[in-house]
């Protein structure tokens, strides 16, 4: 999972910057025809039983993905302003579908067994190729995707600098660089946490974290009328509120109930501010710069997501579940203070 975040961190720059050059369209397409062939070399790699052409597969899997995150912001782009928010919000909704679609194509894969027991989930892969493929024939029949192409007397107005020297990306970052790390460090430690620490039976965990993921994406069929409702200074806020809370549920949870309420709290506290986060930077950056824009926003936010993956499980060991559950506070008081100092200027 570790490698498959790193792909995701490592790429997002890349995906902006080739949708810039080619279209929203071709990167769409490039970017689900590597997600086909990390898929076809996991397939492989399980059935020769190879740990490392399996990880450098999911790697793939992860570029795959970063050109498919780009997906808000190319759905958006051809929405009005007032609008935007709500598309976000669809966007994000469609992670229902991927919560409940996923484990069922993971184990209807593994039943499968194409393989005579060579390679338990190599089914599971080839039915993600499937899926992946009709995802290309979707997009190639489509007209184009969102803008134009970038043309060549556009290509020097494209500025990291112009872009990092405006405090609105600061604010759209960190809300969804934050929501990511504070989301991903505690769901990746608390399975552990609650299996081999606390004792709770593996069916108790996955229970939990079927409900966080229901609670990230819940949300969705509401948030993008509170954007519209509240502005995006008070849902960035909202979202704060809903973390902060989940911290001292998270730190004094002994129980099922405990891990289950810090869980969906975290979900819901993810939701709000992710989807603030995306929406001001799809309202802020316009013409060639939106690609830098976009592209800076997911490499960092992907890229503490995979320090925050990598090292929970360090933490909870070096420092155990109560200090690790504290972490998150000072970078809830950034997005808290930056919000604050830039809000009323900015959004």
């Amino acid at each position: 999972m570790s490698a498959f975040v790193i792909g995701v961190a490592i790429s997002s720059s890349l995906a902006a910057w080739t949708m810039s050059r080619a279209g929203r369209k071709t990167g769409h397409l490039i970017g689900a025809s590597i997600g086909f062939s990390g898929a076809a070399c996991a397939c492989v790699a399980l059935t020769i039983h190879s740990f490392w052409g399996y990880s450098a597969s999911c790697v793939m899997l992860g570029v795959g993905t970063a050109f498919n995150n780009q997906v808000r912001f190319t759905a958006a782009e051809g929405a009005p302003p007032a609008q935007k928010g709500l598309v976000h919000s669809w966007i994000l909704m469609c992670g229902i579908f991927a919560a409940i679609l996923g484990p069922a194509v993971a184990a209807y894969g593994r039943k499968m067994d194409l393989f005579g027991g060579a390679a338990e989930y190599a089914g599971s892969y080839v039915l993600l190729m499937v899926m992946l493929l009709a995802s290309i024939s979707l997009l190639a029949f489509l007209p184009s995707l969102g803008t134009t192409t970038q043309t060549a007397s556009d290509s020097g107005k494209i500025s990291f600098r112009h872009v990092l020297s405006k405090p609105v990306f600061w604010v759209a970052a960190t809300s969804g660089t934050t929501s990511f790390a504070v989301m991903t460090l505690l769901m990746s430690a608390t399975p552990m946490q609650m299996t081999m620490i606390e004792h709770f039976s593996q069916e108790s965990a996955v229970f939990t974290i079927q409900s966080h993921i229901v609670a990230m994406f819940l949300p969705s069929l509401f948030s993008g009328f509170f954007v519209r409702a509240l502005g995006l200074r008070r849902l960035i806020y909202c979202g704060l509120l809903i973390f902060a809370l989940c911290v001292p549920v998270a730190y004094f949870a002994g129980s099922l109930h405990g891990y289950w309420w810090a869980l969906v709290l975290l979900g819901i506290g993810w939701n709000f501010l992710f989807l603030a986060g995306s929406t001001l930077l799809s309202l802020s950056f316009s013409g060639p710069d939106r690609f830098a824009a976009q592209g800076l926003n997911d490499t960092m936010v992907f890229g503490t997501q995979a320090m925050a993956s990598l090292a929970a499980g360090w933490l909870l060991y070096t420092v155990g579940w109560q200090s690790m559950v504290l972490i998150p506070i000072p970078f809830l008081v950034l997005v808290l203070a930056l919000v604050i100092g830039f809000g009323r200027k900015v959004i």
